[in-house]
């Protein structure tokens, strides 16, 4: 099953585009979003009863409206409203690719309904480095000639740009927003004994940060305004990742400054109905993580991301992603070097979890340290202990 489809709708007075987006854990609830071109946006959620029927019926059951927002709720139905769903069919046949098309019709108006699979038809350009000294020379180059912002390292040149959010198979935001992030942002008010008002667009974000650099899936890519910071986290996943044995090159991708200002609305919205990725600055307040790695976010409801901004610079005739790969033999070089500018995970994890990782870091490194000097004689030690060593735990390696 793919699930998350974009199509089309006929039966409207204008042209309309449609969304198909399945929750992996609920194959059986389909999000069908309807675009209809100069007219208010909406979505039907339907249920399957049996996957295997050909065609399988979708019996509608919720359906949601724009807020003041633009983002897409499901208030309580209208009376007539839930008698349009009633009155509501849609009939789907799967292709062999995993695409559907078939009809809808309600009490006066009907017409069909044909989602595509996505064909991974483009691929970003990807310029292979020799070693890590070239890195730090396209870094140089990056900054003066293609005038980029933003940077993001992957531990392996195989991982594409995805949200851990779609990467688990999520794509319904609207229900991502009204269960899973409003239970983390009421154990988060917990935890930082204060109110967070999720209305407040800084407060929300504050609480979207928080749930990006503490582990919870979101529909967020973390980046950075350094290059060294995007390398440090490729190595470092590479170096920690010693399971996988048969990668051969990290990847660090920048984005374009004109991207990233075309791209930043003054208000960003996760129910929002079309298909968007966005710029986000989120504010480092409760979050010294952020803070530390120079943090931004790319924010989007694409599941598909690498392949959705490389149809953009097809379609503008525009570069804004870059990416490079650097041979993951040089993970040691490039984490001592960066060591030596002062790029750590104590660094870029504040706190006793980041320390651990970056002696970690350093027992996998091969370089051969300094000599240990000679300790004194014992007579030249004097004793500075306690007089009575009952008081005074200890512990044995």
């Amino acid at each position: 099953m793919v699930y998350q489809q974009f199509g089309e709708l006929t039966g409207l007075a204008t042209e309309t585009r449609a969304l198909l987006c399945i929750d992996q854990d609920r194959p059986n609830e389909f999000l069908i979003t309807v675009l209809p071109r100069g007219e208010s946006r909406f979505a039907v959620l339907a249920f399957v009863e049996d996957l295997s029927a050909k065609p399988i019926k979708l019996v509608p059951q919720n359906l949601l409206r724009p807020q003041a927002n633009g983002g897409l709720v499901c208030p309580p139905l209208q009376p007539i409203e839930r008698q349009a769903l009633t009155n509501c069919e849609i009939l789907l046949t799967a292709a062999s690719d995993g695409s559907y098309s078939g009809t809808w019709k309600t009490a006066d108006k009907a017409g069909t309904l044909s989602f595509h699979a996505p064909q991974h038809q483009l691929s970003i350009e990807v310029e292979v480095l020799p070693d890590w000294q070239g890195f730090k020379q396209w870094a140089s180059h990056a900054h003066s000639q293609l005038d980029v912002t933003l940077f993001r390292g992957h531990g392996s040149n195989k991982f594409e740009l995805s949200t851990t959010f779609h990467r688990i198979g999520r794509n319904r935001m609207e229900r991502y927003c009204a269960d899973t992030l409003a239970r983390f942002h009421s154990e988060v008010e917990a935890e930082l004994s204060m109110r967070l008002n999720m209305n407040d667009g800084a407060d929300y974000s504050v609480v979207l940060g928080l749930a990006q650099h503490h582990g919870l899936p979101t529909p967020m890519l973390d980046w950075t305004k350094s290059p060294y910071v995007a390398a440090f986290f490729a190595f470092s996943d590479a170096l920690d990742a010693s399971h996988r044995t048969n990668e051969s090159h990290v990847r660090i991708f920048a984005l374009s400054r004109q991207f990233v200002n075309s791209m930043s609305p003054p208000n960003v919205v996760l129910t929002w109905p079309e298909p968007f990725v966005a710029s986000l600055a989120i504010s480092s307040r409760h979050n010294a993580r952020l803070r530390a790695q120079q943090g931004h976010f790319l924010v989007t409801n694409v599941a598909n991301l690498e392949e959705w901004l490389c149809k953009m610079e097809h379609d503008s005739g525009q570069r804004f992603l870059y990416a490079v790969d650097v041979p993951v033999s040089y993970a040691a070089e490039a984490l001592q070097d960066l060591a030596f500018m002062g790029l750590t995970a104590a660094t870029m994890f504040p706190g006793l979890d980041g320390v651990c990782r970056t002696l970690r870091h350093e027992m996998e490194f091969t370089k051969p340290v300094a000599k240990t000097p000679s300790l004194p004689a014992p007579d030249q030690v004097s004793d500075n202990r306690p007089k009575n060593d009952a008081d005074t735990p200890s512990i044995g390696a």
